[in-house]
């Protein structure tokens, strides 16, 4: 049985839309099937483009100046994904994504800070995506913080393996596949790259990836 939505929202002038065949909707307070909205502060913006399919699902947006946004996929449901936004940040998900079970996105901390995922991207089990460390590494001599957030970008079709680590600064080019249980806090501006460990660093070049498995791709 799936599990029911909700919205619930505390503050002003918040914006929970939902945009079904070209046409747009404000979100009641019954939510979507699978998906508990909860916003907890003013000026957030919700946009969610249908079809999507979520089964316990948690949307969160703390403080004020959020925004979240997710296009419209038919390929699987979303399960206990875990979204996040606080701090004057963004999560921006293109179309035809493929998130698997139990992902997290978090984006807090810096103002202004984004997690961007473009289309047709596969984030495999258990991954994480997060703009900021949640503590502050300082410089022993002066004080000053060492590790500042910064975005996520992925491009249009990366391929992100089970169980990865992806950090503020991180970027990926398009047509590449991140490794399973890898650490990402860098960026790779060049397409068609195999990337993996920890930390990531290019393992091969001129790849690119079929959402078929092997079977499916080969015709065997």
């Amino acid at each position: 049985m799936r599990e029911e939505g909700s919205l619930k929202i505390w503050g002003a002038n918040n914006s929970v839309v939902v945009v079904d065949q070209g046409v747009e909707h404000s979100l009641g307070p019954e939510g979507l099937p699978g998906l508990m909205i909860n916003i907890n502060g003013s000026n957030n913006v919700v946009r969610i483009e249908m079809p999507l399919r979520f089964d316990e699902c948690k949307l969160a947006l703390v403080g004020d100046n959020n925004c979240f946004s997710i296009g419209s996929s038919n390929k699987s449901r979303i399960l206990r994904a875990f979204f996040y936004v606080a701090d004057s940040c963004a999560i921006e998900i293109g179309r035809n994504c493929y998130i698997n079970n139990n992902v997290s996105f978090i984006a807090k901390e810096k103002p202004g800070t984004r997690i961007m995922v473009g289309n047709d991207c596969v984030i495999a089990a258990e991954t994480l995506l997060r703009c900021g460390d949640g503590h502050t590494l300082v410089n022993e001599y002066n004080g000053n913080p060492l590790n500042e957030p910064g975005d996520i970008v992925l491009e249009n079709h990366v391929w992100v393996g089970a169980r990865c680590v992806l950090m503020r600064n991180t970027y990926v080019a398009k047509d590449s596949v991140v490794g399973t249980m890898s650490m990402v806090n860098s960026k790779f501006d060049i397409p068609n790259v195999l990337i993996g460990g920890v930390p990531a660093k290019i393992i091969k070049s001129g790849i690119n990836w079929d959402l078929a498995d092997y079977k499916a791709y080969t015709g065997e």
